[in-house]
């Protein structure tokens, strides 16, 4: 667990490079990798990195990312890229929640989810989910679920990607 909480808070932003455009739009720029609960995450942005763009009226944003932030190899979202993670403190925490982000000028419908993985709590995964966002309506519905059945449904997206859902009994 020491080797997680160094991985990602700090050693790891340590030896990043940020990509040029041209890289980051191919996405062909070296990544830090982890391995949690049997997964393979890539890293794209390390905890102190800066997240930039365009919104869509042309206006220029930057966040300062307080989590590392990048996606699950060999998975798939609905949104035909990678499943999205954010990688919290606490490697061995028992629950995964899932925010089912909200889309950009249409905040009640449903864009693409970000998982929040090592986080002890609800409260804790939405705050961190917050600290990356400038608009709270990208916030959507969170659901809860123990790793295993969260690392199941994620490899599965390999062959069928979807939203990532909890069983409802």
């Amino acid at each position: 667990m020491i080797l997680f909480l160094k991985a990602h808070h700090g050693a790891m932003a340590a030896g990043w490079t940020p990509p040029t455009q041209a890289q980051a739009d191919a996405g062909n720029y070296l990544k830090p990798r982890i391995r949690w609960n049997g997964l393979e995450i890539a890293i794209e942005n390390p905890a102190g990195s800066t997240r930039s763009g365009q919104d869509r009226n042309g206006n220029r944003w930057s966040i300062t990312v307080a989590h590392p932030y990048g996606y699950v190899v060999g998975s798939m979202g609905v949104d035909g890229d990678p499943v999205d993670v954010y990688v919290g403190p606490d490697a061995a925490a028992p629950m995964v929640y899932v925010i089912h982000q909200r889309r950009v000028g249409d905040w009640v419908a449903y864009d693409e989810d970000k998982c929040m993985i090592g986080f002890g709590s609800e409260d804790e995964a939405r705050h961190a989910f917050l600290q990356h966002y400038n608009d709270p309506r990208f916030l959507g519905p969170i659901t809860a679920m123990p790793v295993d059945e969260f690392v199941a449904k994620v490899r599965a997206t390999r062959e069928r990607p979807a939203m990532i859902k909890a069983v409802i009994c």
